[in-house]
C-alpha cells in the first residue's frame, strides 16, 4: 500500500467531491445528475465515517481539542441530513447546493484549523493513520458502492 499522510489523504477526497459537484452543476442531463448525487452522497457518507473512527479518535487524543472537534461532529451532523433529504427527493438541485456550501465550509475548517493542529501534533503518525483510513475506505465502498 502506498504510504501516505492521513490529511493528505482526507484532503483528496475533500478535492474529489468537490470535483463531482462541478460536474454535477454542469450535467444538463437530470439522470446524470441523479448518478452523480449519489455519488456524492456514497463518498460523503464514507468520508464522515472514517474521519469519526479514525482520524477524530487520532486527533481529540493528540490534540485535546474538543472545539474543533464539537464543531465537525455537528457538521457532519447537518451533513448527514441533507443526505437523508436528498435521498428522498433525488431531483433537488437546491439540497445539492446546500450540501456543496455545507462541506465547502466543512473543508475550509478542516484545512484551516484542523489539518495544520494534526500536522504539529506530536501524537500523531499520520502516515500510520493513513493507511487505516484508505483500508477502512475500501472496506466501506466495496460494502456499499455507489
Amino acid at each position: 500500500m502506498a504510504q501516505q499522510d492521513a490529511t493528505v489523504l482526507l484532503d483528496e477526497d475533500h478535492n474529489e467531491v468537490i470535483r463531482m459537484f462541478e460536474q454535477y452543476k454542469a450535467a444538463h442531463d437530470a439522470r446524470r445528475q441523479q448518478v452523480l448525487a449519489s455519488e456524492i452522497c456514497q463518498s460523503l457518507l464514507v468520508h464522515m465515517q472514517i474521519e469519526e473512527e479514525i482520524f477524530y479518535p487520532a486527533y481529540q487524543q493528540a490534540t485535546g481539542d474538543e472545539e474543533v472537534l464539537k464543531d465537525s461532529r455537528k457538521e457532519h451532523k447537518e451533513a448527514r441530513e441533507l443526505i437523508a433529504k436528498i435521498d428522498a427527493d433525488r431531483q433537488n438541485a437546491k439540497l445539492m447546493l446546500d450540501l456543496e456550501d455545507a462541506i465547502l465550509h466543512h473543508v475550509n475548517d478542516e484545512r484551516e484549523k484542523m489539518f495544520p493542529k494534526a500536522r504539529a501534533a506530536q501524537g500523531m503518525d499520520l502516515m500510520r493513520l493513513g493507511d487505516q483510513l484508505q483500508l477502512r475506505k475500501t472496506e466501506l465502498m466495496e460494502a456499499h458502492p455507489a
